[in-house]
């Protein structure tokens, strides 16, 4: 197999954008359900409004998390799929953080080691 070959990266910059949007999605449901859960808590008696706060820090820090790793990739992912040099160095960078995502992350950041470690077929030193 040729890891060389453009098309790799345009698959890798496919499961940038696909697992990058799921993520989103997933925060966006994540944000909606807690919305419920918080209105049905609201109505019980006993309910302490104060422990609200502790549901939006995790909400602002799990946003803050999709600002740093989620929008980037689909940015790097549209860059990988219009064959941009520039998307390569952080695709790779990604890819080597993705290594600490067990199983399906790891996966993909060993497949992106592979690519972009990978010598054109002229390129091989004997």
């Amino acid at each position: 197999m040729n890891l060389s070959d453009p098309v790799h990266k345009k698959v890798i910059g496919v499961i940038f954008i696909v697992f990058s949007a799921l993520g989103l999605l997933m925060l966006l449901f994540y944000d909606q359900l807690m919305s419920v859960i918080i209105g049905v808590a609201q109505d019980e008696p006993g309910f302490d409004p104060d422990a609200i706060w502790v549901f939006d820090l995790i909400s602002s820090f799990l946003w803050g998390i999709a600002i740093i790793f989620l929008i980037p990739r689909i940015i790097i992912g549209i860059g990988l799929l219009n064959q941009r040099k520039w998307a390569n160095v952080p695709a790779m960078v990604y890819g080597i953080i993705s290594l600490i995502n067990i199983p399906i992350g790891t996966l993909l950041g060993v497949y992106c080691i592979l690519v972009f470690t990978a010598k054109k077929k002229g390129d091989e030193d004997y």
